[in-house]
């Protein structure tokens, strides 16, 4: 979820290498939080039908205490199940549950690597200071404070949430898919020989993603006049017809489709 609120943080390796990572706000941290609530739910309404239906079955039996036993193995089982749930799913998914499977979002600890099952523990532990006093506010609190976008429980346990880098390059190219079909740029077929294909470098595939990326908030006519330079650069370099480039936001746009199965994995 692409928010405001979503921080860059870099963190230090134990091997000294700098990695840097974008934290999840509290808008894509609650919808995650919400799918997972949902899956609870679902759980906590089988556990009362199964508590009603095996309480309905052995009332009257020559267990007196049945009711007690069952209170007592229902509160167990319904801290087991709420806890062990966000435990045991960020434990054995690398640090997601699956509503932050579905988010894109991860569990790490400061250091950039996986999260240990120590701090996974001591971080939902602390789920019951979060929640307090309704609605994850004292945890929500702590995030909209924190400048890593924290709650307590992260902040004792030296974590971090942040979003997965596959799941933004999946969403800025929905984005950037999105803006060029508003644009309704004019369909350019063209065909680039393997070799020059090849020629492609980082710096030129930088370049026109750079130009790309700026579709969706530049003016039309601003964005022809940084693009016919570049495009006619591109169509020397790739063997192509001088005359292609000349509606040039169109050649590139074509390009870009073209090549980037090849940069962006």
């Amino acid at each position: 979820m692409n928010e405001p609120l979503d921080r860059e943080v870099t963190v230090v390796t134990p091997e000294q290498v700098q990695l840097q990572f974008q934290t999840a706000g509290i808008g894509s941290r609650a919808a995650a939080h919400l799918l997972d609530s949902l899956i609870l739910i679902f759980v906590n309404v089988l556990l009362f039908v199964f508590v009603i239906l095996v309480s309905r079955l052995y009332s009257g039996s020559w267990l007196p205490d049945l009711a007690d036993y069952l209170l007592a193995i229902t509160i167990v089982l319904w801290i087991v199940l709420n806890l062990g749930y966000f435990v045991c799913s960020e434990a054995f998914m690398g640090g997601q549950t699956l509503g932050k499977r579905w988010l894109g979002l991860r569990v790490i600890q400061n250091n950039g690597q996986s999260a240990t099952l120590l701090s996974i523990i001591i971080r939902n532990l602390f789920r019951l200071l979060d929640v307090m006093p309704v609605f994850y506010f004292v945890g929500m609190l702590s995030i909209f404070l924190s400048s890593k976008d924290k709650r307590i429980g992260d902040m004792v346990a030296g974590t971090l949430v942040v979003i997965e880098v596959r799941f933004e390059r999946i969403k800025r190219r929905k984005q950037l898919e999105k803006a060029i079909a508003r644009k309704n740029f004019p369909e350019i077929v063209f065909h680039i020989e393997e070799a020059p294909r090849q020629g492609i470098t980082a710096k030129d595939w930088q370049l026109l993603q750079a130009w790309v990326e700026r579709v969706p908030t530049m003016p039309d006519a601003r964005l022809a006049e940084l693009a016919a330079p570049i495009a006619h650069y591109f169509a020397e370099k790739l063997d192509q017809d001088s005359a292609i480039a000349d509606d040039a936001s169109a050649f590139l746009i074509k390009l870009y489709e073209i090549l980037r199965e090849d940069w962006e994995v």
